[in-house]
């Protein structure tokens, strides 16, 4: 039944992070896709079914935030969660819809991801903390 899993699209310049992460969220039930940069990730929203956007802060060309903006100018229904690790929110974060540290571990980051997927992160949550 891979129709009724969530699809991720999961963002980030680094290839074994990226990997790795979307390893993690798979073991947690996900289908993932990839990008290795915003334009890319762009690309394949136009293109694909896409629950949910985990981006990375820090990239080259577009980094997470201004990928967050985009995305929510084209759907702003669709859910971006930024993961950094770096541990301050950037000023810019209130286009996503919550700002995870990858200090947390990737536990949390399936938790909370589910959290809003699920809709119990509800809009007083939208990027108000790090989680």
């Amino acid at each position: 039944m891979p129709d009724d899993k969530h699809v991720i699209l999961c963002v980030d310049d680094e290839a074994i992070p990226l990997v790795l992460r979307k390893s993690v969220l798979e073991k947690f039930g996900y289908s993932v896709l990839t990008a290795s940069s915003g334009a890319e990730a762009l690309r394949l929203l136009e293109s694909n079914r896409v629950d949910l956007v985990l981006t990375d802060m820090l990239m080259p060309g577009m980094n997470g935030t201004q990928l967050a903006r985009e995305v929510k100018a084209k759907r702003p229904e669709l859910p971006v969660v930024l993961y950094s690790g770096v541990n301050e929110m950037p000023e810019d974060a209130s286009y996503a819809d919550l700002f995870l540290s990858k200090v947390a571990g990737p536990v949390h980051m399936c938790t909370k991801i589910g959290e809003v997927l699920n809709g119990s992160h509800g809009p007083q949550h939208r990027a108000a903390h790090l989680s």
